[in-house]
C-alpha cells in the first residue's frame, strides 16, 4: 500500500516536471550579491521594517522566518530532495533512445594476381538510423527499496528545514533579548552617572566652603568617569546586539533604524509551567531533529534491504528498430576499367527489427554481496543507536530548559528584594555622608552594591526570556507557520502570557494546575512580579525644600523594606489610584530646585 502511494505521487510529480520546465525561485536580495555596500541596489529586503516603529519579538521572528537566507536555503534543499525522489520514480519507466550513424570507408586491394575484374579500391558511404527501447522488468525489488529510501530522504530534508526554523527562532530570541539587556544596562549606567554627577556638584559646594577635602571631589569625578565608561560599553553592547538581530532577520543594512523601539513588558512576562512530563512527551513527538534521525534509520533499513536484491536475478526487455543504407563505389585497374568501365556503383537499404529479453543472475562474486549486506546491517545498528542517543539528548535539553526557567524566576525574586534593599541602604548611607556621619568609602560601596544589584536584576529578567526561548526550542511545538502568523494559527494563545513552549498548543486546565513547588514558599516559580523600578528610589526622609518626583505606583515594592528605627517612614497615600503616578519625596542627593545637574539625562522607566 505504501509503495502504491509513492508510485502515484511520483507519477504526478513527473507530469508536473514535464509541464513546469525549469526550476524557478525568487532570487536573494540583489544588494547582497554585489561587491559593494554603499553602491548596492535597493530591493524589497530593504523595506522589511516599513511601518514598524515598535519591534516586538514576534515581529522579529516573523520577518526572520520569511527573509533569513539560511532558512530559505534549507527550504530549497527540500526541493532538491524532492527532485531526487522523482528521479527514483523514473526507474520504473522504459528507456527510449534514438541513434544515428554516418560512416565513409575506403578499402584498397593490393598485390592481386590473375584476377582481371577485381577493383583496386572500394568507397563505402553508409548510414544507420534506429530507435531502441530498454525496460527493466525485474531487479529483485531493488527499485522499490531505492524509491522508499528516497521518500524518507525527502522527509529527512523536511525535518532539517523544520529544525533550521527551530534553531533560527531561538537565535532571534537570544539576539532580541541581548538588545533588551543592553538597553537596561544603558539605563543603569545613565542613572549611576547622574547620581555621581549630582554628588559631585554637591561636594564641590562643600569643598568651596571648606567642609570636605579635595579628595572627595576627585572621588566623585573618578566615579562619574567610571559610569561614563559603563555607558560606552552599554552602547557598544546595544550596537552589536542590533547588528546580530538585523542579520538574522535578513535585513541587508546589517543594522536596524535608530527610531526602532523594543518591547518593555519583559519584566512581568512570566507564567506558571505545567508538569515537565508534558514538555517531555511533546518534545519527543515534535522535535524535528529527532524525527530526522528516525528518518535516517528508515533510510538505512531500505538501503540494507536493497543489498538483499543482489542475490536475485535481473530481467530486462529490449527492442530495437534500425534502418541502414549503403552506397559502394568501385575503382579498378586498367583491365577492370576496359572490361567494365571506370566506375561501378551499388546501393542497398537494410531495415532491421530485434527484440527480446535478457536475464542476469550473479551466482558467486567472492562474498562481495554478503559483506556489503553486513556493512549495511551495521549501518542500521549505527542509525538505531543514534536515534536512541538523540532521544536522550532531547530529554536532557527539555529538562535543562525547564529547570533553567524555574531557577531564573526564583533568582529574579531574590534579585528584586536585593535591589530594593540596596537602594534603601544607598540612600541611608548617602544621607549619613551628607550629614558628615559616614565615610566616603562607605558611600562608594553602597553605590557599587546598588549598581550591581540593578545589573543582576536586569540580567535575571533577560535570563527568564532566554529560558523561554530555550524551552520553546527544546519542545519545538511551534512550526514555521506559527511564527509567520501566530495570531491566526493559534487564536487567543498569545493573550494573557502563554505557557512557554506551548504557544500554539492547547494545554488543559488540569495540566496548568501543577506548578513545581519551591523550597521557599515566598518564591513561587512562574509567578509574575512587579516591574523593575528606577535604580535609585527616593529615601524615606522628607525635606520641605526638596521637590516631589512622580514615580509609577507599579514600581514600588509590595512590602516596604524595614528601615532603622531612627529613620521615619513615609508610605504612599492609600487613596492614590494604582494606575496613576504616586508622589514620592525625592532623594536628598538631588540638586536644589531649578538647578538640575548639567548634562544630566532624565530616565523614564515604564511600569
Amino acid at each position: 500500500m505504501e509503495l502504491k502511494k509513492y508510485v502515484g505521487k511520483g507519477a504526478i510529480g513527473l507530469m508536473l516536471i514535464a509541464i513546469g520546465g525549469c526550476y524557478e525561485y525568487p532570487p536573494p536580495a540583489s544588494g547582497t550579491l554585489g561587491e559593494t555596500y554603499t553602491q548596492r541596489p535597493r530591493g524589497d529586503a530593504d523595506k522589511l521594517l516599513e511601518g514598524i516603529s515598535d519591534l516586538t519579538l514576534a515581529d522579529a521572528q516573523r520577518i526572520a522566518v520569511i527573509n533569513n537566507p539560511t532558512y530559505i536555503a534549507a527550504a530549497h534543499a527540500v526541493s532538491a530532495a524532492r527532485m531526487r525522489y522523482y528521479q527514483a520514480m523514473g526507474a520504473y519507466s522504459p528507456t527510449i533512445g534514438a541513434e544515428f550513424t554516418l560512416q565513409n570507408a575506403h578499402n584498397w586491394t593490393k598485390n592481386t594476381h590473375n584476377v582481371a575484374s577485381n577493383p583496386q579500391r572500394t568507397d563505402r558511404f553508409s548510414t544507420s538510423t534506429g530507435i531502441n527501447a530498454n525496460w527493466l522488468v525485474f531487479d529483485s525489488l531493488a527499485r522499490e527499496f531505492t524509491l522508499l529510501a528516497a521518500s524518507h530522504s525527502l522527509d529527512y530534508q523536511r525535518m532539517l528545514e523544520a529544525d533550521e526554523c527551530r534553531t533560527l527562532m531561538r537565535a532571534v530570541a537570544y539576539a532580541y533579548n541581548q538588545v533588551l539587556l543592553a538597553i537596561e544596562n544603558k539605563r543603569i549606567a545613565l542613572e549611576d552617572r547622574d547620581f555621581q554627577q549630582s554628588s559631585l556638584q554637591y561636594t564641590q559646594l562643600k569643598y568651596q566652603a571648606g567642609a570636605v577635602p579635595l579628595s572627595d571631589v576627585l572621588n566623585f569625578e573618578i566615579q562619574m568617569n567610571a559610569a561614563e565608561s559603563n555607558l560606552v560599553q552599554a552602547d557598544y553592547q546595544y550596537e552589536t546586539a542590533v547588528y546580530a538581530l538585523a542579520v538574522l532577520m535578513g535585513y541587508p543594512d546589517g543594522t536596524l533604524p535608530q527610531e526602532i523601539k523594543f518591547a518593555s513588558d519583559f519584566k512581568t512576562n512570566f507564567s506558571d509551567l505545567p508538569s515537565v512530563d508534558i514538555y517531555l512527551d511533546t518534545a519527543l513527538a515534535n522535535r524535528p531533529d529527532l524525527k530526522g534521525y528516525r528518518e535516517q534509520l528508515e533510510i538505512a533499513k531500505y538501503q540494507m534491504y536493497q543489498t538483499y536484491s543482489a542475490y536475485g536475478p535481473t530481467i530486462n526487455a529490449f527492442a530495437t528498430f534500425a534502418v541502414g543504407t549503403q552506397n559502394n563505389t568501385y575503382v579498378g585497374s586498367d583491365s577492370y576499367e576496359r572490361s567494365s568501365g571506370y566506375y561501378r556503383h551499388s546501393r542497398s537499404t537494410t531495415p532491421a527489427l530485434s527484440y527480446g529479453f535478457t536475464a542476469d543472475w550473479t551466482i558467486f562474486n567472492g562474498l562481495i554481496r554478503y559483506n556489503k549486506m553486513r556493512e549495511y546491517q551495521a549501518n542500521v545498528a549505527v542509525a538505531d543507536y543514534q536515534v536512541s542517543a538523540m532521544w536522550m539528548t532531547v530529554v536532557e535539553e527539555v529538562r535543562t530548559a525547564y529547570a533553567n526557567y524555574i531557577q531564573s524566576v526564583k533568582q529574579t525574586r531574590i534579585y528584586e528584594k536585593t535591589r530594593d534593599l540596596s537602594a534603601q541602604q544607598r540612600d541611608l548611607v548617602d544621607e549619613g555622608y551628607r550629614a558628615g556621619n559616614t565615610e566616603l568609602t562607605r558611600l562608594n560601596e553602597a553605590q557599587r552594591d546598588l549598581v550591581e544589584a540593578e545589573t543582576n536584576l536586569a540580567s535575571s529578567y533577560i535570563n527568564i526570556q532566554n529560558a523561554k526561548a530555550q524551552l520553546d526550542a527544546a519542545v519545538a511545538v511551534n512550526p514555521a507557520s506559527f511564527y509567520r502568523d501566530p495570531e491566526n494559527i493559534a487564536p487567543g494563545k498569545l493573550e494573557n502570557t502563554p505557557v512557554p513552549g506551548m504557544e500554539s498548543v492547547d494545554v488543559k486546565p488540569s495540566e496548568q494546575t501543577a506548578p513545581v513547588s519551591a523550597p521557599d514558599n515566598s518564591i513561587i516559580p512562574g509567578t509574575a512580579g512587579p516591574g523593575m523600578s528606577s535604580a535609585f528610589p527616593a529615601p524615606k526622609n522628607i525635606d520641605a525644600t526638596t521637590p516631589v518626583v512622580p514615580v509609577p505606583a507599579a514600581d514600588q515594592p509590595k512590602t516596604p523594606a524595614t528601615a532603622p528605627a531612627k529613620e521615619p517612614e513615609v508610605s504612599a497615600p492609600a487613596s492614590a489610584p494604582q494606575d496613576q503616578p504616586v508622589p514620592i519625596p525625592a532623594s536628598s542627593t538631588a540638586p536644589p530646585p531649578g538647578k538640575a545637574p548639567a548634562g544630566s539625562t532624565p530616565v523614564v522607566v515604564q511600569p
